[in-house]
């Protein structure tokens, strides 16, 4: 199955860690949404395909007014037959959840929520410049299930440097007393053109040790386990049969749709991407056309991108399905390494699948970049 992507580039503020293509100037929303409807028509042909999920992300796509948002998806039911559709999903900060806004959202076919929860203490959420409380995050969750939407992913964070002391633990027994059917544990990570970064080369943060983020990741691991939820993705925990449909799609390099200022589309074996510049986006666009930057995936490519995103799921890899992508040379070389990880107690081997043992998950990028083919 194929997944439609729409980035919606606005926030009210940066949050001190995000890199990711935004604006805080929201005067021409109305404007970008109409340049999303004109990408719809423009690559209609795209749409040809079996499509299970939906997915707006940013920015902060709850910024979106409901017309807004409805005009997006009936644009795209004009290509896509909305009966295929089983997840449509979208981004919403805590301060931005009103029962007005939620019986809005079901109204127009969303059924899955994913809130930026972050953090539930109140001097992180403040250090990192989020503009909810942990009583707003909670409170919002509680809307949401009370209104019958109980789909929903929160987005977690540890790792985070200046809090040695964080108790993670009680943060996640108040997360876990409203069961989210989903949640997403990521790894704090300074990226150099965020304010966060800036403090870096200042020498103004105090990085969290390795041993001290592997202790946090393995504390998730075990309480969200012991409490039900599946390890299914290095980040990712569900609730039985509540993994994201659109997050698989990607993990199982199917293809996907992109839409909207610096989103990506995929569709083997070829890989493009939009501008990331609102205005230059809404010109060409206003003008019928859309540029976009592309690359032609090598075979030696489609084999690396098999073994990253594959180590990264319990499901793991086939490795007979990414062999044959390189030489009879190089399948020798892998084979041993394959071997060696084996007999480490990194890799297991069951039938023609290789998995990361799950202690070692943490080490999933060092274990891909190993078996790598470089060009």
């Amino acid at each position: 199955m194929s997944g439609i992507y729409i980035h919606i580039p606005f926030c009210t503020k940066a949050c001190h860690y995000c890199d990711f293509h935004f604006s805080t100037k929201l005067s021409n929303k109305s404007t970008l949404t109409n340049a999303i409807c004109e990408e719809i028509k423009l690559r209609k042909k795209e749409f040809s395909g079996a499509f299970n999920s939906i997915y707006f992300g940013g920015g902060t796509p709850s910024l979106l007014t409901l017309r807004e948002l409805e005009k997006i998806m009936n644009q795209i039911f004009i290509y896509v037959d909305s009966s295929q559709i089983q997840e449509v999903t979208i981004e919403v900060n805590p301060e931005d959840i009103t029962v007005e806004l939620l019986r809005g959202y079901q109204k127009l076919g969303i059924n899955r929520l994913s809130i930026g929860v972050q953090s539930l203490d109140d001097k992180i959420l403040s250090w990192m410049n989020r503009n909810h409380s942990s009583k707003k995050a909670i409170t919002a969750i509680n809307k949401a299930q009370e209104l019958g939407i109980e789909n929903i992913s929160v987005d977690f964070i540890y790792g985070v440097p200046n809090f040695p002391k964080r108790n993670i633990s009680n943060e996640l027994h108040q997360l876990l007393n409203n069961s989210p059917f989903h949640i997403s544990c990521y790894h704090f990570t300074i990226e150099e053109k965020t304010y966060f970064g800036w403090l870096k080369k200042q020498e103004k943060l105090a990085e969290l040790t390795d041993l001290k983020s592997e202790e946090e990741f393995k504390l998730i691991t075990q309480t969200l386990e012991q409490k039900g939820y599946d390890h299914y993705e290095i980040s990712n925990f569900s609730l039985n049969g509540k993994a994201s449909k659109h997050n698989t799609n990607y993990w199982k390099r199917q293809q996907y749709v992109g839409l909207g200022p610096s989103a990506h589309s995929y569709n083997y074996p070829i890989r493009k991407w939009n501008i990331s510049n609102n205005a230059a986006y809404i010109k060409q666009l206003q003008q019928g056309k859309l540029n976009q930057e592309q690359e032609k995936l090598s075979s030696i490519d489609h084999f690396n991108e098999l073994i990253m995103l594959g180590l990264r799921t319990k499901e793991g890899v086939n490795i007979e399905e990414a062999l044959p992508l390189i030489e009879s040379n190089q399948q020798d070389k892998i084979k041993l390494k394959i071997q060696e990880f084996i007999d480490d107690k990194f890799l297991a081997k069951e039938g023609p699948i290789i998995s990361l043992r799950k202690e070692k998950w943490l080490l999933s990028e060092y274990v891909s970049r190993e078996l790598f083919i470089l060009n």
